[in-house]
């Protein structure tokens, strides 16, 4: 399907959020098709397909295609042309959708062209395009092969072919060690799941932007109850499973490697995107020494009362609005926003905390300030009282 002309420039999908309300051109690879289907308020059904997108510049981005005609060209792996698509924005949430001026060219039809392929010349399905997305379209080739993406039908055939290569291997059995301090824990040499008691002295936010210092700090925040962009700065858009942002403007330094293209957590190597707890630094000690541990989504749920990013987001948008007050609860149940602070002014409060027996993954191929020490779960000791 051919447009009539470009009503925007072609850009970078890291470009996305200055281009909000405007038609914008887009090449990219296609990771996964989704088709929605609902009811209108007429009676009549809309069908809209989501897909998830990536490019050299940015590994995830979500576009909504609301033409029927349209989700019958796409498929995971190939590289489309998306023309004339109108940039939206919700929050920190950057998406693109179709209007009735859009369409779609398929430029590259499968990821398995791209390797058997020795130039973008012997694999485009479409001969004539501009230098400009000739150019774009020479880069998005050169990160697919980079990344080595693999189709959604491959990947319990490669799992198995691969399976000793660093991407596909199967994890050894993993050693558990209890640990009698903090320092025991910081001293160990061999990756492998440490279990040990601990205080909790701080909680870390490494944001990229270039926010105040302070607002990274949640622990001053919370006793000064500053709680303004908390959970902006605590909640984005990521996966479920594997805990990684995915198309959130600013993140933390946690994740200094590029978003995994695939979940490692996932049956079918595919991210659960929803609201997740942005990774964060917990800083853990007892009177032996301390040692900062990363906390993922999973985890971060463990950690805060079992309650879900999604839950906190949902009840502090309803009071943001006056249609909750503090201490009242949702028709369907508690004020999970109300609960969720009260649950880190217990963790964050002055002083020297109860301690805590926290379990935490050690990769020792990392540094400590980029996920050595990763928190898998946390729970109460038990208080055994001594008879008299």
């Amino acid at each position: 399907m051919a447009a009539i002309g470009w009503y925007g420039p072609l850009i970078d999908l890291s470009e996305a959020a200055s281009h909000s309300g405007h038609f914008v051109q887009l090449l990219v690879l296609v990771h996964k098709t989704i088709p929605v289907q609902y009811k209108t308020s007429g009676g009549g059904k809309v069908i809209r397909t989501d897909i998830q997108v990536g490019d050299d510049t940015r590994p995830y981005f979500p576009v909504s295609i609301w033409q029927k005609n349209m989700d019958t060209m796409l498929k995971a792996g190939n590289i489309i042309l998306l023309q004339n698509v109108k940039v939206t924005q919700f929050g920190d949430v950057v998406e693109a959708r179709t209007v009735q001026q859009s369409s779609i060219q398929c430029l590259v039809d499968s990821y398995e062209t791209i390797i058997h392929s020795k130039g973008t010349n012997n694999l485009k399905k479409v001969n004539h395009i501009g230098i400009a997305t000739e150019e774009k379209l020479k880069k998005v080739v050169a990160w697919v092969v980079r990344v080595e993406p693999i189709p959604n039908h491959h990947v319990l055939r490669n799992y198995k072919r691969n399976q000793n290569t660093a991407n596909w291997k199967f994890h050894e059995e993993t050693q558990n060690k209890e640990c009698l301090s903090v320092l025991d824990v910081s001293n160990l040499n061999d990756s492998c799941n440490a279990t040990f008691f601990a205080s909790i002295s701080e909680m870390f936010v490494p944001i990229t932007s270039e926010f105040e210092e302070e607002r990274m700090f949640i622990r001053s925040r919370i006793c000064s109850s500053a709680y303004q962009n908390l959970t902006q700065d605590l909640i984005c858009t990521g996966c479920r499973l594997c805990g990684s942002p995915l198309n959130s403007e600013f993140g933390s330094r946690i994740e200094q490697e590029t978003v995994p293209l695939y979940c490692q957590k996932s049956s079918n190597r595919l991210h659960v995107v929803s609201l997740i707890y942005r990774p964060f630094l917990l800083y853990v000690w007892d009177e032996s020494a301390y040692i900062p541990v990363v906390v993922k989504n999973k985890a971060a749920e463990i950690l805060l009362g079992n309650i879900k990013a999604e839950s906190v987001q949902s009840t502090y948008q309803k009071q943001a609005c006056g249609e909750l007050r503090a201490n009242e609860e949702t028709m369907e149940g508690l004020n999970f926003y109300s609960l969720w602070l009260i649950l880190l002014k217990a963790l964050l409060q002055p002083g020297k905390n109860s301690p805590l027996k926290f379990k935490v993954r050690v990769d020792v191929t990392k540094n400590w300030e980029n996920g050595r020490f990763e928190m898998l779960s946390v729970s109460l000791p038990l208080l055994l009282s001594n008879s008299t």
